[in-house]
């Protein structure tokens, strides 16, 4: 019998919209993709995930490997709090599961002090019944251990849980730890299977 619904938060419960927050910010498209191969989906971001190195760090660290677009980086990091905006649906998904008798809880890939500054924003975030951020810990999904951390920190038991997430590795993790999971990727889709695990 399930008793808990444990969520991913970006590109799940909320956008990580980083390439409309560029465009917002006025860089061009060659630009917008450059960052995003060259910046984001890098293993420096990584580690602010993992709490290894933090947002000063990582300003100074792409400004000095990409001088050229020292403006832009800068700016990226300055308005860093815009870069994500929370899904419509979010809150009353949770306050449904919570009615329902369900207990919610958050394991997210996040830099702790980017948590600090957008988690607070998040209408459904005083609603949750425990989470874990990946900086915190010293650890990112899909590590086995980052799930152990919330199932012994909440005394939570892995066939009582159901794990929603975006990405395809951190689904796979979760179910070699007798984890239901359900992959995001999209709300209809989500009450289908919802539906189909009678929640």
């Amino acid at each position: 019998m399930y008793k808990n619904v444990i969520f991913d938060v970006g590109d799940t419960l909320i956008s990580f919209g980083y390439r409309p927050y560029m465009h917002n910010l006025g860089f061009d498209d060659a630009t917008v993709d450059f960052l995003t191969d060259n910046m984001i989906f890098t293993d420096f971001w990584k580690e602010l995930d993992a709490g290894k190195r933090n947002v000063d760090e990582a300003c100074a660290y792409f400004c000095e490997k990409y001088p050229d677009l020292k403006n832009e980086i800068s700016l990226f990091w300055e308005n860093i709090a815009d870069i994500v905006s929370e899904y419509d649906f979010s809150y009353p998904l949770i306050m449904s599961l919570k009615e329902k008798g369900y207990k919610v809880f958050l394991l997210s890939n996040y830099p702790e002090e980017l948590a600090k500054v957008h988690w607070t924003k998040f209408s459904f975030f005083k609603e949750m019944d425990g989470y874990i951020i990946s900086a915190k810990v010293g650890m990112i999904k899909p590590d086995e251990r980052i799930y152990r951390i919330l199932m012994d920190r909440y005394r939570m038991h892995p066939e009582e849980c159901i794990f929603v997430d975006d990405n395809p590795d951190n689904i796979e993790a979760a179910k070699k730890l007798g984890i239901t999971a359900i992959q995001f990727t999209g709300y209809e889709n989500l009450q289908k299977e919802f539906e189909k695990l009678k929640i």
